[in-house]
């Protein structure tokens, strides 16, 4: 559901916003940050064996954004769930190295 309400609305890169989503931002917000706490969750307990990328990245705060932006995007626009669009972020990753 939100994954679709992201894509549907464009909330995430949409820098001018009608009357009617600005109306709905708090909500909008609200459900961003319900999901980036889901992400962390999801990250919090790093296997460096499985996902040696995604897990280096979290040892530093531009490295925590680059990857949540990354992760989001993924989510998004590619309608995944946070465990695929955390495998796609590691393999990106290793094809970029």
């Amino acid at each position: 559901m939100i994954t679709n309400y992201l894509r549907g609305s464009g909330i995430l890169y949409n820098k001018e916003k009608p009357k009617e989503i600005k109306s709905n931002m708090t909500n909008a917000d609200t459900q961003i940050e319900e999901l980036k706490a889901l992400i962390f969750e999801e990250l919090k307990d790093c296997s460096h064996f499985h996902w040696p990328h995604v897990c280096g990245m979290q040892t530093t705060e531009p490295g925590k954004a680059k990857l949540l932006e990354m992760i989001l995007h993924h989510i998004a626009e590619e309608g995944m769930s946070i465990g695929s669009a955390i495998a796609h972020v590691e393999l990106e990753l290793t094809h970029a190295n």
